[in-house]
């Protein structure tokens, strides 16, 4: 069945989805995805239009399940292993010695990807880490990954990879950390294994609350698709999860100093950092 959906309905819709995450959507980009999620849903739902399905969504959505697929139908996932390199290669070789050198050691670094899309940037992190050696070798470190995507993340806990997904890691790498699985890179279960990734929503407080505190938080290239408001809510958000003295990475064309000037930069060669 197909359901009748204007751009009176996109721009409520929009509102809507604003108020929960932040985003803005595109009338360009995603008026048909969500015009063809209605119609995907109206037979499910028992729906023919669309304030029937913005009632459901807003107060008949108990689960979260209908925002959750409106959110997969909306977000944009395009990433691969060891973008952006020299990032990681800062993390390894130099932050994380500073970080590991003031945490107490009786407690792990945590290090949060957010957010994470189907797991390569926490992966890279990882392997990063492990190929550096001597702070893992002493400390223990906890790797949390978060997407609002469920898809994504189910995907990211599956661990196969295209050849495009791993086209930047040098060949030794890809060796010791994938097997072949048919069209597909599988990653090790030991690297899987050292991983937690998980679905949540930056503007959900409760969610980020429970999440804990961080020594180090990734956040690439999320921060472009907000406005100066949201965009400052997350980034004192990011400052209230940071234990004193943690670093935020963000993606080469954001600037935290734009957004908020709690954070100290700091730059580490081609790298630019923000401390808490």
């Amino acid at each position: 069945m197909t359901v009748r959906f204007t751009w009176a309905d996109f721009e409520k819709l929009s509102e809507y989805i604003y108020r929960k995450t932040g985003i803005h959507l595109d009338e360009e980009k995603h008026f048909k995805k969500i015009e063809k999620l209605l119609s995907e849903k109206s037979e499910e739902l028992r729906i023919s239009s669309f304030r029937q399905y913005f009632t459901k969504l807003r107060f008949e959505d108990d689960s979260g399940d209908l925002f959750q697929e409106l959110a997969n139908a909306i977000t944009v996932n395009e990433t691969y292993f060891f973008r952006e390199n020299h990032q990681f290669e800062t993390l390894a070789n130099t932050v994380l010695k500073e970080v590991a050198a003031r945490v107490p050691k009786h407690r792990p670094i945590r290090i949060l990807s957010a957010p994470s899309s189907t797991g390569e940037e926490p992966y890279s992190i990882a392997i990063h880490i492990l190929e550096e050696g001597s702070v893992v070798a002493e400390r223990d470190i906890e790797i949390v990954g978060i997407d609002i995507d469920s898809t994504v993340i189910n995907k990211g806990k599956e661990g196969l990879y295209t050849p495009r997904s791993v086209h930047a890691i040098p060949p030794n790498l890809v060796e010791k950390y994938f097997y072949k699985k048919g069209m597909y890179y599988a990653l090790s279960d030991d690297i899987k294994g050292a991983i937690h990734l998980q679905v949540a929503n930056v503007f959900d407080k409760e969610q980020m609350r429970k999440l804990g505190k961080f020594d180090i938080i990734f956040s690439r290239n999320m921060l472009i698709y907000f406005d100066e408001a949201s965009q400052k809510e997350v980034a004192m958000m990011f400052y209230s999860m940071l234990n004193p003295g943690g670093f935020v990475f963000l993606g080469h064309a954001e600037h935290m100093s734009r957004i908020v000037s709690v954070f100290k930069p700091l730059k580490f060669g081609p790298t630019l950092t923000y401390q808490k």
